[in-house]
């Protein structure tokens, strides 16, 4: 039986299992840690934390350190409906440019894809990755994205299939230098239905 789940926007009546999991030491970032800077972030202020989650603007530090402008774009958390308590699991975005009010293919050298999503260890292999991007897929067609680049790194098997299973085709191998020297994969996935 296929995964359920819903991606909710993020807002306060959902602070708490998100912060549940950043203490229990979940990051929603697969490059690096950031759950202490956004424990901090929600305590100094929630509801500029929930602006920027939700896909408003702000800055990113990248991992030598640079700080960059954040590509806005939206996030939703990702609950399991076919549990009873209906757990947080996990978390996906969708970030992209702009020309001429449009969205377009191409990213900034720091953006790797158009998706970055992570399940809490203790839900992964259950299928809700899979489940989760493709509710995404949904989000970026309604944005006017008719498709979108997924990255993964070449040794991780799990997030490949996830990709492959929405319908990603490999379009290269490449080294992003920003993230270290290990190998990704760049696939393109399309947002139709």
């Amino acid at each position: 039986m296929p995964a359920r789940i819903s991606l909710r926007v993020p807002d306060k009546t959902l602070l708490d299992v998100y912060q549940a999991a950043l203490r229990g030491g979940w990051s929603p970032n697969t490059t690096r840690n950031v759950a202490p800077q956004q424990l901090a972030a929600i305590a100094a202020d929630p509801d500029a934390f929930l602006a920027e989650t939700r896909g408003g603007p702000g800055r990113i530090k990248l991992p030598d350190g640079r700080e960059v402008d954040r590509i806005p774009g939206p996030t939703r958390w990702i609950f399991a409906e076919d549990r009873p308590e209906r757990p947080f699991i996990g978390s996906i975005n969708l970030r992209w440019q702009e020309k001429h009010g449009r969205p377009i293919l191409a990213l900034p050298e720091h953006v790797l894809g158009h998706v970055g999503y992570t399940i809490l260890p203790a839900f992964e292999g259950h299928g809700y990755a899979t489940a989760a991007l493709a509710g995404m897929l949904g989000v970026a067609r309604e944005a006017g994205m008719p498709e979108i680049t997924i990255t993964c790194d070449a040794t991780n098997h799990a997030s490949r299939r996830i990709i492959e299973k929405n319908g990603g085709r490999l379009i290269e191998t490449f080294v992003a230098p920003l993230y270290g020297p290990d190998q990704r994969l760049r696939f393109l996935v399309s947002t139709a239905p």
